[in-house]
């Protein structure tokens, strides 16, 4: 399959978001750590400076960069098992994704969280390992994301060993601008909406030790997994092309103001306030799904406009991007932990976790890329 530069590069600039979006987690004004059960708190480490600006980083992209990470993922779906057959696929996909979230579940979980525990009440009760992988919970921070996208690939790849040419069946290629917003629009709203009605936003659906997801988006991650299915087993240039995305500014402000009604919302603000809670809840959904549809699309469109040409830097981003996403957490962790103690203005501080997590795991993926631990980052 011929490269496609852009998605190669949104990729990777997604990955450098989620990056940024953890090393924040610390500095937020909503931000809070319970001592009792450092596992509940919003993240491992939380400071005591905030800078406001972060909650703004951190909303809008919990809103959207996910699902198009899930989208993305889809995509190379129908072309890998074209070119190497169902069984081969699987095997490889659960190789590359399962090894790494067991390294990461086993290894890499517990050194990230280590300082939330050293923090907590159970300090001083000792037997950290042994509470973490029970009592505690078991959390798999980022790498959720990993399990999650190799159940997808198995539930898409299976019906294929049984329905014939179930792929191109399945393959629709986008003709306009219009097309793409309604596809994405309408099955967001239907994976979220009803979901919204019985399901708290808070929820997390844990079938087994650090197989964890929040319950409400799981849906709408599935459904964006399929829409990159369905774009990918046809021609992706044509679905994705410069023409389709041509709407890019209009969509990135349209995710803009939806992300801002949204913010508008929670707050009960303006009309909002004394709303029944199913209605605000209906809303809420329907302007996530408007949010989280432009701002992809938005990110899609500026994606395709401005990475044409292939740059050095960028193509080591992108060939190192998988590592960066399993190892930047506990990088992330350990610095905001070490800067702790320090007076520092909280958007240095920032800037000093999210620059030292993205460049040391960086270098150790491209180190790990000179052994044969290559061939599963």
């Amino acid at each position: 399959m011929k490269r496609d530069i852009a998605i190669d590069y949104l990729r990777s600039g997604i990955t450098v978001s989620v990056v940024a979006h953890h090393a924040a987690l610390a500095y937020n004004t909503f931000s809070y750590f319970d001592a009792k059960r450092y596992i509940r708190s919003t993240a491992p480490v939380v400071d005591t400076v905030r800078w406001m600006p972060l909650d703004l980083l951190v909303g809008w992209n919990d809103m959207f960069f996910m699902c198009l990470m899930f989208l993305i993922s889809g995509l190379f779906v129908v072309p890998s098992i074209e070119r190497k057959g169902v069984l081969h696929f699987l095997s490889d996909r659960s190789k590359r994704l399962g090894i790494p979230f067991v390294v990461c579940v086993v290894l890499l979980s517990p050194l990230a969280y280590y300082p939330a525990w050293l923090s907590s009440e159970a300090a001083g009760q000792g037997n950290f390992l042994y509470r973490f992988f029970t009592v505690d919970g078991w959390s798999s921070g980022p790498s959720w994301f990993i399990w999650v996208l190799l159940a997808f690939c198995f539930l898409v790849a299976v019906p294929h060993l049984f329905i014939r040419d179930f792929m191109k069946r399945v393959s629709w290629s986008v003709n306009s601008p219009a097309n793409l917003v309604i596809m994405l629009l309408a099955v967001s709203l239907l994976a979220t909406v009803p979901v919204r009605l019985f399901v708290a936003p808070t929820s997390c659906l844990n079938p087994w030790g650090p197989l964890q997801v929040q319950t409400w988006r799981l849906l709408l991650y599935f459904a964006w997994f399929l829409v990159g299915v369905v774009i990918g087993g046809a021609k992706i240039q044509h679905s994705l092309s410069r023409e389709n995305l041509q709407p890019w500014p209009f969509w990135v402000a349209l995710g803009a103001l939806s992300y801002l009604v949204h913010g508008a919302m929670e707050a009960r603000l303006f009309c909002f306030a004394g709303m029944q809670v199913r209605l605000i809840n209906v809303l809420q959904a329907t302007v996530y799904s408007c949010c989280c549809t432009f701002t992809s699309l938005g990110a899609l469109g500026m994606a395709r406009f401005f990475f044409n040409t292939a740059r050095p830097l960028a193509d080591s981003l992108t060939d190192n991007a998988y590592g960066i996403y399993i190892f930047h957490y506990a990088f992330v962790i350990w610095m905001q932990y070490l800067l702790l103690a320090h007076q520092i203005p909280a958007a240095l501080k920032f800037l000093a976790s999210f620059t030292f997590a993205l460049s040391a795991s960086w270098l150790l993926t491209a180190l790990l890329h000179k052994t044969p631990a290559k061939k599963f980052l």
